[in-house]
């Protein structure tokens, strides 16, 4: 059977790391599956987890604002094209050059998400993963920057975005659920989305403009329900692992 790969994103301070070390942990612990790590954040001063590639060991951000001059900024939007540069070279270290070797492969992206997602040399990575074995995104939307139906609705339709831009196949994942600001609109964000309108009648929004946004969300947001967890509950991680695997036996077609 092929390694189940799965791509975590989300915008900076999602818990994207966090995710990979619990997940992966549990994964090895109670499944006894082969997991593999990839580190593709130049910029992580100190990782969670052990990874079994890191991009570090081919350049750092901090190498590159000294090499180039540039600032943080710059360097994470040179860090993408010098992944694009260096395709070869990573596809040439494990887990890559024996993917299916693995149960299961995370990738950990940047923390600067449009630095790295919303760039064109993102997608050499993305396509020659996807050349490599079946693949798939985890978006992951941090419960704790949830205050409004706004804030809900603005990070979903970053999803939505998402999906355009890669072409991949994603699945939403509402992270930090033990931290959540506003539980009772993260818990519409699993449920019921279109709920939103309402609450955002009641909070004084633009109901035309939200109802728009939920409406292109909800005809794009594919056959998954969003999960909602906290990596530091080890029960939430069978909810991430059964999201996963679903989606990875319809992006695979192993029916």
């Amino acid at each position: 059977m092929p390694a189940v790969v799965a791509v975590f994103t989300g915008p900076a301070g999602s818990g994207k790391s966090s995710l990979v070390k619990a997940y992966s942990e549990w994964a090895r612990k109670t499944l006894l599956l082969r997991v593999a790590t990839v580190n593709l954040d130049p910029g992580a001063d100190e990782l969670l987890y052990k990874p079994t590639f890191d991009i570090r060991k081919l350049f750092t951000l901090r190498d590159i604002m000294l090499k180039y001059g540039l600032g943080p900024n710059g360097a994470f939007i040179k860090a993408s094209e010098l992944i694009a540069d260096r395709i070869d070279e990573i596809f040439s270290e494990e887990p890559f050059t024996d993917i299916d070797k693995w149960d299961l492969v995370l990738v950990d992206t940047p923390g600067q998400m449009e630095a790295f997602l919303f760039r064109p040399a993102s997608r050499v990575f993305l396509e020659r993963l996807a050349r490599t074995t079946h693949a798939i995104l985890v978006y992951i939307i941090d419960a704790s920057a949830i205050e409004r139906v706004s804030d809900g609705v603005f990070l979903w339709f970053l999803f939505v975005l998402l999906q355009v831009k890669t072409g991949l196949l994603a699945v939403p994942v509402i992270n930090k659920r033990d931290i959540a600001k506003n539980p009772r609109i993260t818990q519409l964000l699993v449920e019921d989305p279109t709920k939103l309108i309402e609450e955002a009648r009641e909070e004084g929004l633009s109901s035309e403009v939200i109802d728009e946004l939920v409406s292109i969300a909800m005809k794009t947001k594919g056959p998954f329900r969003a999960v909602l967890v906290s990596a530091l509950e080890l029960d939430d991680m069978e909810k991430l692992h059964q999201l996963i695997h679903e989606a990875f036996c319809v992006c695979g077609d192993l029916t």
